[in-house]
């Protein structure tokens, strides 16, 4: 087999990780809100990426903060943890932050929790959320 046959295999074999990962994550927040498929929608809670970026994560934009409610993340990290090597990347979206609110989010990964959220931007409910097994993010993450 050639390196770029191996290479073509590889992909194939982390994309269908990747569709597994992503249909699971839809499954397990589907529990806790509403999905938010379409681009001119504005009541879902939570849109799952669609494209495996050939990086091993699968990508969730957050529009509704409750959707990072620790019971909510724990049950995503015992999703990945059946995938290791790969991580659940939370990207707060909230409408109508675009501008004013930095990027941030957190990395769900089999063994810790990446905390990238500037909560000095969040309301006063989400400032204090705490998450078992998290670290602060670093420019190296």
């Amino acid at each position: 087999m050639t390196r770029l046959e191996e290479e073509r295999q590889r992909y194939r074999a982390q994309t269908a990780i990747f569709l597994q990962l992503r249909e699971q994550i839809e499954a397990a927040l589907k529990k806790f809100g509403r999905p938010d498929y379409m681009p001119d929608r504005t009541d879902g809670d939570f849109t799952v990426h669609g494209d495996y970026s050939g990086y091993p994560q699968a990508v969730v934009f957050i529009n509704n903060l409750e959707m990072l409610r620790p019971k909510i993340v724990a049950e995503l990290q015992k999703l990945v943890e059946g995938h290791p090597g790969w991580q659940i990347a939370l990207t707060v979206a909230v409408r109508g932050h675009d501008d004013d609110w930095p990027d941030m989010g957190l990395y769900v990964r089999p063994h810790e929790i990446i905390d990238a959220l500037q909560r000095q931007y969040l309301p006063e409910e989400f400032q204090n959320i705490e998450y078992e097994g998290v670290r602060k993010g670093t420019p190296y993450d």
